[in-house]
């Protein structure tokens, strides 16, 4: 019989179908045509604005980790961080947006919200933030799970600059550091890549999230997420790797096949309190957590984020930081999209066995 299991973290409600329920090893995501194609590319694309000599196909770099003596923009490093092309928000806001809505009849007051003098139930702000790429390796064809650690450590150091640069801003709010793999998760050019967003706005979404967390640390006097942490460590079935800093679970109420939590041990309410070697301990391991998916479930498309507290938060005790990984293996259909409710097709406990077998051996 299928059950409903709550998010302690979110209160919402996730339907673990065992009617309709799919063995873990069914997951498996990727034709051959496809990995074929992948494992296909070459080290090098002409007309790739990612590859190492190709600098100047993308907007002048903002950071880079790169050999002594070499200019920016130029060949020598290893990670690179340049402005998105194609920005979802920007700081060029000024007079263009002014002149735009002025035409449309909406007061640029850019102290705060757009009001239509017609219509004042709609509400607008304009699109104030930074939108980052960050170049992953100099190789075309090279992907996150087989990186070396060395380059793991360097990336995951870099989203830590990255972070740190942008939340001492008084315009952002929240920042969030994600990639996407593959086409079913978004992504349209190959070569490996990150991407960094600091918004003037707290998400919704984050919003209900940090509200539950508020409410139980209130009621309770600790963090939710820790106590949750706790829990899955008593369990233990639901673990698949667990180090001195870190532990990667499946959680309870999991909204998808095989989504991955990867979080702190310790309190910390946000990335930006990560320290250097904790950063580089985690990109070895979401390296190696890749990998294993890449293994058990044949190069699946996928999204990473880190979830974190807002920038004003970031010192406070209720909140808990973590990196979540949502392999691309099912659709949403009318259902999820008319209640806001999942269905999971695979059961945590399964999917988290089914992984351990994997990256026990990496």
């Amino acid at each position: 019989m299928s059950e409903l299991r709550q998010d302690p973290t979110t209160r919402e409600w996730v339907i673990i179908s065992t009617e309709r329920r799919r063995r873990p090893h069914e997951f498996d995501s990727t034709s051959s045509s496809k990995k074929d194609a992948v494992s296909n590319l070459s080290e090098y694309s002409s007309d790739c604005p990612f590859c190492l000599g190709n600098e100047y196909l993308s907007p002048h770099e903002l950071a880079s980790y790169r050999t002594f003596g070499t200019k920016p923009n130029s060949k020598g490093w290893w990670v690179r961080v340049v402005p998105n092309k194609f920005a979802a928000l920007s700081l060029d806001y000024g007079n263009n947006i002014a002149s735009n809505e002025k035409t449309r009849g909406i007061n640029t007051d850019f102290t705060g919200y757009f009001f239509p003098r017609a219509m004042e139930v709609f509400r607008v702000k304009p699109g104030i933030g930074t939108h980052e790429v960050i170049v992953d390796t100099p190789k075309h064809n090279e992907q996150m799970s087989f990186f070396s650690d060395k380059q793991a450590q360097e990336l995951f150091l870099m989203y830590r600059e990255r972070y740190l640069s942008l939340n001492s801003n008084p315009k952002f709010k929240y920042i969030i550091i994600f990639k996407n793999h593959g086409v079913n998760a978004g992504t349209s050019i190959v070569h490996s890549h990150s991407q960094v967003i600091a918004t003037p706005i707290i998400p919704l979404s984050l919003r209900n999230n940090i509200s539950q967390a508020r409410f139980y640390y209130d009621e309770v006097g600790r963090c939710i997420f820790c106590d949750m942490i706790q829990s899955e460590i008593v369990d233990g079935r639901r673990i698949i790797l667990r180090t001195d800093d870190f532990i990667v679970f499946h959680p309870f109420a999991s909204a998808s096949p095989f989504e991955t939590w990867i979080a702190p041990l310790s309190h910390e309410p946000s990335f930006a309190n990560v320290s250097v070697e904790k950063a580089k301990t985690l990109g070895v391991v979401v390296k190696k957590v890749l990998k294993g998916m890449y293994q058990a479930l044949n190069d699946p498309d996928y999204n990473f984020a880190f979830n974190n507290s807002p920038i004003a938060d970031e010192k406070e005790d209720y909140y808990h930081w973590s990196l979540r990984i949502i392999p691309r293996l099912t659709m949403k259909a009318g259902f999820e999209i008319g209640t806001g409710m999942s269905i999971n097709t695979a059961i945590p406990e399964e999917t988290a066995e089914f992984m351990r077998g994997f990256i026990k051996n990496l």
